[in-house]
């Protein structure tokens, strides 16, 4: 209970898991990025880094925005908070 008086702004992020951190804190402030950057930087697979991203997202670390692709099929492209 101490700890989270002296640093109230991170008690949040104990609600993620070491996965999830690790997604959160491979993106720069302000970076826009989509789950292929996140496989390559983080060593997942694609569906994998969807669903950490949609996860953190859902928690309100993240913003997410989306497009049509060109060829068919929509996709994300998430930033900090």
């Amino acid at each position: 209970m101490g700890a989270a008086r002296v640093v109230p702004h991170q008690v949040g992020l104990i609600k993620l898991s070491k996965t999830q951190l690790k997604v959160l804190h491979s993106i720069m402030p302000g970076e826009k990025v989509t789950a292929e950057q996140i496989v390559d930087r983080c060593e997942l697979s694609s569906s994998w880094a969807s669903t950490l991203l949609k996860t953190v997202w859902e928690r309100g670390y993240l913003v997410r925005g989306g497009y049509v692709r060109m060829n068919g099929g929509l996709e994300f492209v998430y930033s900090s908070v």
